[in-house]
């Protein structure tokens, strides 16, 4: 008997130690008087990182109308420009300078206006032989047959006439396009019936050129439609980025970033989340969802050139 009440006895103090121990290595209450598990840590906001490439907003390009000779080139990388400056002017071949005459030609107008002049003519003549027949119906020398056809006569020029004026309206119009387009392209040179023997290159917008054809100087021959030169803007620039699905949940529009880029060492960039779509990139069904987020980034000292490779880290707490 007093063997079991002395095992009875350690086992209690044995259990009260076990009690204290684990009482020492439970985790210390949050704020809120719970104890902080894994789970609930989980959920303090974490730096973001992912990477990005640089690109212009806004990059247009110039293309070569013609298979032409450039005469001249006086655009280069780098240059600032403002729209509608001339970058190169090149030389229009003998038969694209005949077919640009025969566009610009107003043959087509005057043949209109010649038709509309003959319809007149008609429409007054059985409008004065109208007057005689009434005239002679009066003392029963014209019947009444003869006013009726005379009147649907005077009828049919008058429809005539309104086709004829919408076709001299639309080929005015035509015609007006078709100079300004040439203006565009060969210089105030061009007009109705006129090509000048050089067109002209012009900048699209306002921006720097950011890329010229490699073979492009003067003497040289280029295919029709060949890409010359890219203008867009650099300040401000704009990154692009793939982010994971679960990261990308946590962006906002307007939160701010740290950049960095490897090319550029020793130097940090704040840039701006400016764009969160909604639809993902295109992925394998069991795969996991990267959405394309854009950060604007901005770019005064044009120390930033497109295609660098930065490391961007945003903190959701901030």
């Amino acid at each position: 008997m007093k063997l079991c009440v002395a095992f009875l006895a350690a086992g209690l103090v044995l259990a009260g130690s076990l009690a204290a121990t684990a009482e020492d290595k439970a985790p210390a209450p949050a704020a809120g008087g719970q104890p902080e598990t894994a789970e609930r840590a989980s959920f303090r906001p974490t730096d973001i990182t992912f990477s990005g490439k640089l690109y212009s907003p806004v990059k247009l390009s110039v293309y070569l109308p013609f298979y032409s000779r450039m005469v001249t080139v006086s655009g280069q990388i780098g240059q600032k420009v403002k729209r509608g400056d001339i970058l190169a002017t090149y030389e229009i071949p003998l038969e694209t300078r005949m077919d640009e005459k025969t566009k610009l030609s107003a043959a087509n107008i005057k043949d209109l206006e010649y038709k509309l002049a003959m319809n007149d003519k008609e429409i007054d003549k059985f409008t004065a032989k109208g007057r005689e027949l009434e005239a002679m119906s009066q003392h029963n020398m014209a019947s009444q047959q003869a006013l009726t056809m005379n009147a649907k006569e005077i009828e049919v020029f008058r429809k005539e006439k309104i086709a004829i004026n919408e076709q001299l309206s639309l080929a005015r119009d035509l015609l007006s396009d078709k100079v300004e387009l040439a203006e565009e392209r060969f210089g105030k040179g061009a007009g109705v019936g006129k090509a000048p023997k050089d067109g002209i290159i012009k900048a699209p917008a306002d921006g720097y050129i950011m890329w010229m054809h490699p073979e492009l100087r003067a003497g040289v021959k280029l295919a029709r439609e060949a890409e010359l030169f890219q203008v867009g803007s650099i300040n401000p620039m704009i990154i692009r980025a793939q982010v994971h699905e679960i990261e990308a949940q946590k962006l906002k529009e307007g939160q701010t970033a740290d950049v960095t880029f490897d090319s550029l060492p020793g130097k940090k960039f704040t840039a701006t989340v400016s764009r969160i779509p909604w639809s993902p990139l295109p992925a394998a069904l069991q795969q996991p969802s990267y959405y394309e987020i854009e950060l604007t980034i901005p770019n005064p000292d044009l120390v930033l050139k497109e295609g660098l490779k930065g490391q961007i880290t945003v903190q959701p707490g901030k």
